[in-house]
């Protein structure tokens, strides 16, 4: 997913405003290292801004 993607959390449409990043808790010293690795990104819903796993949200329309 990139930005400008939409995107569909739990039935609620959003924009991806940020790149995907590796999230801080899956690198050395975070919590979940090193046995997880997920993406976190923000996302424009229609109640505000939230940040959410990529694995969270179904893409459905790809930005150019």
């Amino acid at each position: 997913m990139k930005v400008g993607d939409l995107i569909r959390l739990n039935g609620d449409v959003g924009v991806v405003l940020t790149e995907p990043h590796l999230s801080a808790d899956c690198e050395p010293g975070g919590e979940a290292y090193p046995n997880e690795t997920y993406y976190l990104m923000d996302v424009f819903l229609p109640w505000g801004t939230e940040t959410v796993a990529t694995d969270e949200c179904e893409g459905f329309y790809e930005s150019r």
